[in-house]
């Protein structure tokens, strides 16, 4: 038995009105894009004290910021991705922040790195135990797992902004702060039925403008490679926003908050890329 091809349309108005067709019935239960402050105001907080305690040139400020963005992360990302144990799931995750943090406390200089990844283990090892003490996390296994790992993923992502060291005041954890902050605007401007499709690439614009001022601003003169973490800091923060905003508990405080806040780690593996290239 072959299963039937189905016909191209042959006009423009018949293809517009299959897309528009397909968009109707795409995820009916989704939240309908709106403005969500509560979401905006996170991103800004949580990129303003990372690009802050950068600024300070205090290290443990650093490691601070990003712990505290972490178990935000912790409390509200059960949430978001529909763990059916909820506490179990914060449990993990604190347990991967709290556990980076002090990872990363041991190593004060090259490589910052080094003890990183037993932090992460430690992690991965309370989420598989984590379905072993609660029946409930075993009720779709596969799906509870993959969303405790993102989380994880986040997190340990977040502590690459304090892998590199900055000598003065406009290193990258700074401009990428800025630009995330700027960028996380757009969103209550452009968070509508109407001009959603265009939050990336205006966030992406408007990142990589504030990281270029921004530099400018902070040591007088241009640079492309502030340009760039801007331009894909803010394009990354607000995709995943974008992705979160699927989920109906984007709504709550909890939920909003870890969005905001996860938006901002999810930058750290760029940031460490670039400010690890000869761009500067």
């Amino acid at each position: 038995m072959t299963t039937p091809v189905p016909v191209e349309p042959e006009t423009r108005a018949a293809r517009r009105a299959l897309r528009a067709s397909a968009g109707e019935v795409a995820d009916p239960q989704a939240p309908p894009p709106r403005s969500r402050p509560v979401v905006a105001a996170a991103t800004v907080v949580t990129a303003l004290l990372v690009a802050g305690s950068a600024a300070s040139g205090e290290r443990i400020l650093e490691l601070l910021a990003v712990v505290a963005a972490g178990l935000v992360v912790a409390i509200g990302w059960p949430s978001l991705v529909g763990s059916r144990t909820p506490v179990g799931t914060t449990a993990v995750l604190a347990v991967t922040s709290l556990a980076l943090g002090a990872a990363l406390v041991l190593q004060d200089e090259e490589p910052y790195l080094e003890h990183v990844p037993a932090a992460m283990a430690l992690g991965i090892v309370a989420m598989c135990l984590h379905p072993l003490l609660q029946a409930p996390a075993r009720v779709q296994l596969a799906r509870s797992m993959a969303g405790t790992s993102l989380g994880i993923l986040l997190i340990g992502g977040g502590g690459l902004l304090t892998s590199t060291v900055y000598a003065d005041n406009h290193g990258p954890v700074v401009i990428v702060g800025i630009g995330l902050a700027v960028a996380a605007l757009v969103d209550l401007v452009l968070e509508r039925p109407a001009t959603s499709a265009w939050m990336i690439p205006a966030a992406m614009g408007v990142g990589g403008l504030a990281g270029l001022v921004a530099h400018l601003v902070l040591s007088g003169s241009l640079s492309a490679w502030s340009a760039l973490l801007g331009v894909i800091g803010a394009g990354t923060a607000v995709a995943l926003r974008r992705a979160l905003s699927q989920q109906r508990a984007i709504d709550t405080v909890a939920g909003a908050l870890a969005a905001g806040a996860a938006s901002v780690l999810v930058a750290g593996p760029l940031v460490h890329l670039v400010a690890r290239l000869p761009l500067a």
